[in-house]
C-alpha cells in the first residue's frame, strides 16, 4: 500500500516500534526490503540515497516502488534520502516520491529553515512528508571525538521543528555513515532529550554497524525511524563475489543477483527483528 511517512510514523507511535528507513538502489534491493516487511507484516520507508535518485533516475526508482507497493499488504513509502537542494526534493515529488529529505545540516540555521520551509510548503501542498536534519552525522571514519563534535543541540531542534514544520528531523548522537573505524558511542541522554521535547518524531541515520542493543535502546527510547543503507550494499556485494568466485563467469546473471537479493532481505529481517521487539 503507498503511504507517506506521518502515516508510517503514526503507525510506529502507536504500536511503539521504530521504522526501518532502507536504502535501495536498483530492483533487487528495494524487492529485499519489502519482502522483509511484508514478512514480517510492518510498514516500510523505502529510501534512494540522493546520489543514488541520480544514478538509478527518481523516475525509475518511483516506478519500482509502485509496483512493490501496490502488492504489498503493509504501508510502503519511497522517500528522498539526504537531498541536496530544493530542486533535486522537488523533483522527487513531482515524479511521485512520498516522502522527501532535504538535508541542509552544513549551511548556516536561517538557510537551513527558509529552504526547508520552502521543500515543506510544497512538499504538503500535495501530500508529501518532509525530513530535515540538524548537527552533524559524519563519515564513519571519523573518531569518536569528532563524531560527538557534530552532537544536534536540543534547544535549536525544538526551535526548528517549530520554525519549519517538518514531519520528523533526523539527529546526530553518536551513529555515522557508512563502515565504522570505531564501535559506536551513543549519547542516550541527548538521545532522551530530544525524543521526550521535540515537537516531531525523532530519526537517527547510521543504522548500518550499531550494534545490535545500542539499535534496541534506542527503540526503547521511542526513535521513529532508523536508517540503514550500508549493512544492504555490503551484504549485496559479498553475496556477488561470492557467488561469481565460487560459480565463475559462466554463471547467470540472475543467479548472482537473486543470491544477492536473498542476501539483503536476510539483513532487513535482522533489523526489523530489533525494530520491532517492543511492538504491541
Amino acid at each position: 500500500m503507498i503511504s507517506n511517512y506521518s502515516d508510517i510514523l503514526k503507525y510506529a507511535k502507536e504500536h511503539k516500534i521504530t521504522i526501518g528507513a532502507f536504502n535501495s538502489f536498483n530492483m533487487e534491493t528495494l524487492q529485499a526490503v519489502v519482502s522483509a516487511a511484508e514478512k514480517k507484516q510492518v510498514p516500510l520507508i523505502v529510501q534512494t540515497y540522493h546520489a543514488h535518485a541520480e544514478y538509478a533516475g527518481a523516475e525509475y526508482m518511483r516506478a519500482i516502488y509502485g509496483v512493490a507497493a501496490e502488492h504489498a499488504s503493509v504501508k510502503i513509502a519511497l522517500g528522498l534520502d539526504h537531498g541536496q537542494s530544493f530542486a533535486q526534493a522537488e523533483k522527487c515529488i513531482n515524479v511521485g516520491y512520498t516522502g522527501v529529505m532535504i538535508d541542509l545540516a552544513s549551511e548556516d540555521y536561517d538557510v537551513n529553515v527558509k529552504e526547508t520551509k520552502r521543500v515543506v510548503e510544497l512538499a504538503h501542498s500535495k501530500g508529501i512528508s518532509v525530513e530535515a536534519e540538524l548537527g552533524v552525522i559524519a563519515d564513519a571514519d571519523r573518531s569518536l571525538e569528532e563524531i560527538a563534535a557534530g552532537y544536534t543541540d536540543p534547544e535549536v531542534a525544538r526551535r526548528f521543528a517549530r520554525d519549519t514544520g517538518v514531519d520528523c528531523l533526523a539527529v546526530s548522537v553518536g551513529t555515522a555513515h557508512g563502515n565504522y573505524a570505531h564501535t559506536p558511542k551513543i549519547n542516550f541522554d541527548l538521545l532522551k532529550e530530544l525524543v521526550d521535547t521535540v515537537s516531531c518524531p525523532i530519526v537517527v541515520h547510521g543504522g548500518s554497524g550499531t550494534p545490535d542493543e545500542d539499535v534496541e535502546e534506542m527503540v526503547r527510547l521511542g526513535i521513529a525511524k532508523l536508517n540503514v543503507g550500508t549493512d544492504f550494499f555490503n551484504a549485496y556485494k559479498k553475496a556477488m563475489f561470492d557467488m561469481m568466485n565460487e560459480k565463475g563467469l559462466g554463471v547467470e546473471a540472475t543467479d548472482v543477483m537473486a543470491a544477492a537479493r536473498k542476501a539483503v532481505e536476510e539483513v532487513a529481517l535482522h533489523k526489523l527483528d530489533i525494530l520491532t521487539r517492543f511492538r504491541v
